[in-house]
Parts: C-alpha cells; sequence; structure tokens
C-alpha cells in the first residue's frame, strides 16, 4: 500500500515536486551556491542556469 505520508515528504521538502528539488540540488552543486540562495532564484526566474547566476549577482550587488 502507498504511503501517503512519504509521497509529501518527498514532494514538500522545498514546497517543490521531487523531480524539480533534485535539478535545485544540482544547480547548488554546480553554481557552488547556497540552496537558500538557489530556492529564491528558482522561484523568481526558474531552472535557468545562466538566470539564476544573474538573478543571485544583482541581488548581492544590491545589498
Amino acid at each position: 500500500m502507498y504511503n501517503f505520508t512519504n509521497y509529501l515528504s518527498s514532494h514538500d521538502r522545498f514546497g517543490v515536486p521531487g523531480t524539480v528539488e533534485f535539478q535545485i540540488n544540482e544547480l547548488a552543486r554546480k553554481l557552488k551556491l547556497p540552496l537558500e540562495e538557489i530556492l529564491m532564484a528558482v522561484q523568481e526566474v526558474g531552472l535557468d542556469r545562466d538566470e539564476i547566476r544573474e538573478y543571485i549577482r544583482d541581488r548581492r550587488d544590491r545589498c
């Protein structure tokens, strides 16, 4: 029988589906940036690596 609790925990860790979670973790590893920054950028600009890099650079420049 399928366990609904496991489904929720595997899909709601970052509030995104499991496959997107894998992509976010891969982006954080490849870009060598904190996962929290990657997650914020993904919510704003999507999963494009160049857009994420530019978004984070712009955020850091503003601070």
